[in-house]
């Protein structure tokens, strides 16, 4: 390609030259004997020739015009690292790249993922730029949104990628941003198949492996023996610091009643995370947890013991559309996860339904694991599902309701009314 325009660039700078010279020719003939005319006229027709070939090389034949030398001036995107010192300059397309994975894995504005689609098409990425720009077109004009704005994007991005993965069964950021909207919806199934994908595509990242564990333990209700540790070891693999992977290898290792090697991974993370983090509270909890149960001292733990009282109480009750699917004795389960934490529920409530509706109350006793419990943590969200087979795990066919993000603090009694079924 530059030696075309090279040639072209040429050849029209030519022409152009014989342009200019044939009146400059035919006025050196008139002059005739005249030297000083013909001088003035010779280095004026050299001047105006070399501005014509100086304009011509500065406004088309510019090297980077052609071999892409110079980066179009795209904003870095919120969240972007800079590099370290004598660290190499990201390129463009690792760029879009961590653009990509933030904008399917926490959403973004309308301009996040026009930058997206800018960066592609610069990058000769048509499709993909088509793609983020149907995605912007549907994202807020902030990153805040209502929860009925969250769900209508969600769908919409979850049909987008279907569309997508149909044409194109190796399409690996469609496949992941299936698994981040299931895993999102709380469809562990669906996301448990769309990383499956991924993994026979081998294009699993750190982010994905632990993303795929924390999918395995709730499917497993909050177990991370067996797949779910293989998976952490993983991410931990592609990057020893991963705080979500050394999160649940330090959950794995309480679960397993291995304290001191929790110790040891509860103090990793919390060196990882930053010392403005709202998890460090947590972290110190478990800490100290750790360090009790193993007998060794936890000098670095500068957390508070958590308020035995704190409990969320509330009904459940059945939409009338539903109700005549769930029969006397129908098993319910009522959980709280921490909104901000991945692992297992903070507090797990199994009865059975006699009549509508269902009062609840869940607290610190019931936790799964001792170091996770629902007064350690700011924001929860609350599930009541209609399990048809009496099993924990969800299955098609499963009734369910998910409380709006709430804080445990405020004391405010819940009325959860079940409406949606797990597809």
């Amino acid at each position: 390609m530059q030696s075309s325009f090279w040639f072209l660039a040429g050849l029209l700078t030519g022409v152009t030259a014989a342009l200019l010279l044939l009146p400059v020719w035919r006025a050196l003939s008139a002059a005739g004997q005249r030297p000083a005319l013909r001088y003035a006229i010779a280095i004026g027709a050299i001047l105006v020739v070399g501005s014509a070939v100086a304009l011509l090389y500065r406004n088309v034949g510019r090297p980077e015009a052609v071999t892409g030398l110079a980066a179009p001036a795209v904003a870095p995107h919120p969240g972007a690292r800079n590099p370290a010192p004598g660290e190499q300059p990201r390129s463009i397309e690792q760029a879009a790249a961590e653009l990509a994975q933030r904008l399917l894995r926490d959403g973004g504005s309308r301009d996040d993922w026009l930058l997206l689609a800018q960066s592609y098409e610069y990058l000769g990425r048509s499709e993909d730029a088509a793609h983020a720009r149907e995605r912007a077109a549907i994202a807020p004009a902030t990153a805040a949104a209502t929860p009925a704005d969250n769900a209508r994007r969600a769908a919409a991005g979850l049909a987008d990628y279907e569309r997508r993965v149909a044409a194109n069964a190796r399409d690996m950021d469609a496949w992941l941003g299936i698994a981040n909207l299931k895993r999102q919806q709380r469809d562990y199934t669906g996301a448990r198949d769309a990383f499956g994908h991924l993994i026979a595509l081998k294009a699993m990242t750190a982010d994905s492996w632990a993303d795929y564990a924390d999918v395995l333990g709730s499917l497993a209700q909050g177990s991370l023996a067996g797949e779910p540790a293989h998976a952490i070891d993983k991410s931990l693999a592609l990057d020893p610091r991963h705080p979500k992977a050394l999160w649940l290898k330090a959950s794995l290792a309480y679960q397993e009643k291995r304290y001191a090697a929790a110790l040891g991974l509860w103090k990793q993370l919390r060196a990882v995370m930053p010392p403005d983090s709202p998890d460090i509270a947590i972290i110190d909890s478990n800490i100290a947890e750790a360090a009790r149960l193993a007998g060794t001292p936890a000098t670095e733990t500068a957390a508070t013991a958590p308020t035995a009282d704190t409990g969320l109480t509330g009904t459940v009750s059945i939409d009338q559309k539903l109700a005549g699917r769930v029969g006397p004795g129908a098993v319910l389960f009522i959980y709280a996860k921490a909104v901000d934490s991945p692992g297992p529920p903070l507090a797990v409530m199994r009865t059975t339904v006699g009549a509508w509706p269902v009062s609840f109350r869940l607290d610190d006793s019931m936790a799964m694991i001792p170091s996770r419990r629902l007064s350690a943590f700011d924001r929860i969200v609350v599930e009541a599902r209609v399990s048809m087979s009496g099993q924990a795990t969800p299955a098609r066919g499963d009734l369910y309701v998910v409380s709006p993000v709430m804080r445990p603090a405020d004391g405010k009694a819940l009325k959860l009314v079940i409406s949606r079924e797990v597809g």
